[in-house]
């Protein structure tokens, strides 16, 4: 029996384009700026992790960082000829093992750090943490009803298939493939003079 290909990167990339389309708080995202992938995590622990955000640029879209007098730029990504600005990671096998309801909320949750200006940089809710504020609750708060609202919606469409699938059940019905690459890293550059 061959198995049926199955890309998870591509499909997700699919449902981000979905909630961009769908939801108000994220029709500021462009889907095609914004480059899904996949990492591993063994970890079934408290400290593993579901979903990761990296903007590729800094602090109001800025290609350059000065830090201690040196220079910073994160290398440019290109993905089917369009220059990124973000990538979101998503962590098989411990993404995957969560319910539709909770994937679809990692999903909101990651797209939720992605800044209102779209520039490349996180949306900053404090001085201090300026990833989540002060409390993460309290960020989940802020899309929570869109989160429901749209699992209503992709409860009658084929995705919800996909997304009621464990890691397991993934692997064995299907072969799975996904893009993977390494977390884009700031780099020292020479000023130009």
């Amino acid at each position: 029996m061959i198995r049926q290909k199955i890309n998870l990167t591509d499909i997700i990339s699919d449902l981000i384009r979905e909630i961009s389309a769908r939801s108000q708080f994220f029709s500021h995202i462009d889907p095609d700026k914004v480059v899904v992938c996949l990492g591993s995590n063994k970890k079934n622990g408290r400290g593993a992790i579901y979903g990761k955000l990296v903007p590729l640029k800094f602090q109001h879209g800025s290609e350059v960082l000065t830090f201690r007098g040196r220079y910073y730029t994160i290398p440019e990504i290109i993905n089917n000829g369009v220059p990124q600005l973000y990538a979101v990671y998503f962590y098989i096998p411990k993404f995957f093992n969560l319910s539709a309801e909770e994937k679809l909320n990692v999903i909101f949750h990651e797209l939720y750090h992605i800044s209102p200006e779209f520039n490349g940089d996180i949306r900053r809710m404090g001085n201090v943490k300026k990833a989540h504020g002060s409390s993460k609750k309290r960020f989940d708060s802020n899309f929570e009803k869109e989160v429901k609202l749209f699992y209503e919606y992709i409860s009658g469409t084929a995705y919800i298939d996909f997304l009621n699938m464990d890691s397991k059940s993934l692997q064995n019905n299907y072969r799975v493939y996904a893009r993977r690459m390494k977390i884009p890293k700031p780099v020292i550059v020479q000023p130009a003079n």
